[in-house]
């Protein structure tokens, strides 16, 4: 399968040399080649393959960890799709978020695609419990800094099956 992350700029404007008192725009400024986006083909497999493959069909799962580096929608996504609707084999998920876009109304950390599978998880009967941070963290890399790209954050959040 293919994992999309996050598109990279091909180029950004690195202004670290300019100076505000000279005459002329963009003076100092040089457009700078990032190296663009990277493809990697990786192997990915859906929760109801890796749940055949293990021969856990019809089990329940006490606790399950997804740490899948920026596919957690995909992931989450296709668990709905792909078993039925809500996942009632799952009694505990944790969860570590990396999310890209973010809804202007509510601010940095808020993220659409993770706003409905927290959603659809809870109506499911996932309540989360437990979140690192309310707004998540910015990414420390240097890239996305330099860009400003606020979106770009992580997130760690558990979900229990309220019994």
């Amino acid at each position: 399968g293919q994992v999309s992350i996050i598109r990279y700029p091909d180029h950004m404007v690195d202004c670290t040399k300019y100076d505000a008192s000279k005459k002329g725009q963009g003076q100092g400024c040089k457009l700078k080649t990032t190296g663009g986006q990277k493809t990697f083909t990786l192997p990915v497999k859906t929760l109801p393959t890796i749940i055949k493959e293990l021969g856990h069909e019809g089990r329940t799962i006490d606790v399950m960890k997804v740490d899948v580096e920026g596919s957690e929608f995909a992931f989450l996504e296709n668990m709905f799709d792909g078993t039925g609707g809500c996942p009632d084999f799952i009694e505990q998920l944790a969860i570590e978020w990396h999310h890209m876009p973010w809804d202007a109304r509510y601010g940095e950390g808020s993220s659409p695609s993770i706003n409905a599978i927290v959603t659809l998880l809870h109506t499911c009967g996932l309540k989360m419990f437990w979140q690192h941070s309310p707004g998540g963290w910015r990414s420390p890399e240097k890239i996305y800094v330099d860009l400003d790209m606020k979106d770009v954050r992580y997130n760690l959040a558990s979900f229990h099956r309220e019994r």
